[in-house]
């Protein structure tokens, strides 16, 4: 029984950090500045066609918050 709970501990322990090896490496990401995520979020909604006349200029406005929210930023 002691050699199965050694076994059991060693598993344990190899899964524990390989977890967070992992999780340390996704996290390293880096965030994009504002204007660089102002500047992303412009050129996708320009290539889309999103309206952008005083009529529709909120259809615009929301996509482009949206936009933002992606990238860690609120307006």
């Amino acid at each position: 029984m002691l050699h199965e709970s050694k076994i059991f501990a060693t598993l344990l322990a190899a899964t524990l950090a390989g977890t967070f090896c992992f999780a340390d490496s996704a996290s390293a990401k880096k965030k994009l500045t504002y204007d660089q995520a102002y500047a992303r979020c412009k050129s996708v909604m320009d290539k889309e066609g999103t309206p952008g006349t005083s009529t529709q200029a909120n259809v615009r406005y929301t996509r482009g918050a949206a936009c933002m929210k992606k990238y860690g930023y609120r307006l």
